[in-house]
Order: structure tokens, then sequence, then C-alpha cells
């Protein structure tokens, strides 16, 4: 396992990286860096590129499928475009950025709390357009719309949002991928560095939500798929859905839904990760 404090976040995409997952996202050049292509771009990354902490837990319980490391842009991108696997907020989020980057796009990191809490548990992106116009693009809320920073909300039968705004946050209200049950995001503008994305990153790996059971969601058009310890959920404009998935259930929307390769799971199936902790607050977040 690569030591996560000797990470230098050097990741500028290579071409060829970036060329690869612009075919997968199905994504054709020019991308111009404005409103269109900064939506034609967070939109694919939302129905292709899962939210999940497999790779997290993985390193947790050291049974690591490889020895890359999520948080360098080029090695996040290799490990999906194997294996379909995404990662939580900080390397989701630091790969977007160099992504952004990459097709010129102005864009910096900038902290938030999830749930608001008072205290920084989450990152999210800050893209500048042309004439001041400002977008946070959030690769966990993934409501596969760029949210003005001055705007009111965003009306979505799947993926609303509502902003509220005081002179140093902006709070993004939104819904559970797994209910119609409000969350708040509370986001700070202030920019932050390359050795404090480290540092926050470093301590998510053992202090975190997404430590204590399975998650992972993925966008399709007009949907909603999500597993959350061994329960599947499913959310569209019109029904909430649930099942519980026995082992081979598990492996089929795994593979079939979420993207991952037959090789992942196969690896996952042989580790504890579905194992229901006796309390986990991550369940009892989501459920309903």
């Amino acid at each position: 396992m690569n030591d996560p404090k000797n990470v230098l976040l050097d990741t500028t995409l290579t071409p060829e990286v970036a060329g690869k997952v612009l075919e997968r996202l199905a994504i054709n050049l020019p991308l111009t860096s404005n409103e269109e292509g900064l939506t034609k771009l967070y939109r694919g990354w939302c129905r292709n590129i899962p939210f999940d902490n497999f790779w997290k837990r993985l390193k947790l319980t050291e049974e690591e499928f490889s020895d890359h490391d999520q948080i360098d842009a080029n090695q996040f991108f290799e490990i999906w475009l194997q294996h379909g696997l995404g990662g939580t907020c900080w390397t989701t989020a630091n790969a977007m950025c160099e992504l952004l980057k990459y097709f010129k796009f102005d864009v910096r990191m900038i902290t938030g709390s999830m749930g608001d809490m008072g205290e920084v548990n989450h990152v999210s992106l800050l893209v500048s357009l042309n004439e001041g116009k400002e977008y946070i693009i959030d690769t966990s809320i993934l409501n596969e719309q760029p949210i003005k920073i001055d705007g009111v909300h965003i009306e979505n039968p799947v993926h609303p949002i509502q902003l509220i705004r005081n002179s140093e946050t902006t709070k993004i209200i939104f819904e559970h991928c797994t209910k119609r049950e409000h969350m708040p995001c509370a986001i700070n503008k202030n920019r932050i560095s390359k050795e404090q994305i480290v540092e926050f990153y470093i301590a998510s790996i053992h202090n975190s939500l997404f430590n204590d059971c399975v998650y992972i969601r993925k966008n399709e058009e007009g949907i909603i798929h999500s597993i959350v310890g061994t329960t599947y959920y499913t959310k569209s404009k019109n029904a909430l859905g649930k099942k519980e998935l026995n082992e081979e259930e598990r492996k089929q929307v795994l593979i079939n839904i979420m993207g991952l390769s037959e090789e992942i799971v196969e690896h996952i199936s042989k580790t504890n990760l579905f194992n229901i902790p006796q309390e986990s607050i991550l369940i009892n977040l989501t459920k309903y």
C-alpha cells in the first residue's frame, strides 16, 4: 500500500488518460470551457462514475486490490477505467478537478461540511466561467447539473437543489439518494491548498461516515441506484424501491448496474466488506 503521507498531488492528467476518460464518458471533442461544456462533463461523470467506498474500505481492512492510490488523479481514472470503481469525496473531487483543469476550466477545490456539522468533512469544486459566473460541481451529491452559486434552486424531480446563502457559506439542500428527505451541505468558498487536501484525505481514511458499511451510488437518466449495507435502493420521479440482496444478487447489481468489473467484484466477495456492524450511522441515515 502506498503511504498517503508521501502523496504530493502533482497529478496533472496525461493526454492518454484524459482521452480515455472522455471516450468512456461518450463526450466528443472539442469540449468548450463554458456552461454547456461544464454541464456535459458533469452529467457524464454522474452517470458513469459511482460514488463508493470500496477502495477506502479495502485499504482499511488491508485487503487492497492493487497498490494504486486514488488521490492521484491519473491512478484514480486508471482504476475506474479498468474496474469501474469510483471513490469518496476527496478522491473523486480531486480527479474531477484535474479533469476540468485539463480542459481549461478555471476550477478550485473548496471545503464543506456535509450535514452542516460545523466542521470540515467534505470537499467540492468551484468553477468560474466568463462574466463572473460561478458554479459548484459536487462529486458526492451528483445532481447532474452545475449549481449556480447565486441561484436559488434547481427544479429536478430526481435531483432537486435549494440554496441558502449567508456572508460566509452557501448551504446546498439536496435529497438523500435513497429517499426524499433533505440533507444540508454547507460550502465555504475559501480556496484549499494541495497540502490541506492531502491532510484531509489522510484523516478521512480512518475517520469518516463512509467507513462503517458498503455504500455505492450511481445515476442513470431519471433514476438513482444505490447499495447501502446489503440493501439495494432505487429512486425515480415517481417511485422509491428497496430490496435486500443475497450474495449473488449483489454481484449482479454491482456488475450490471454499477459497472464494476467481474474481477473486482470477485475480490470484494472474498472479503468481509458486506458484513453489517451492530450499529451503522450510514445505514440509519439513509434507510426508510
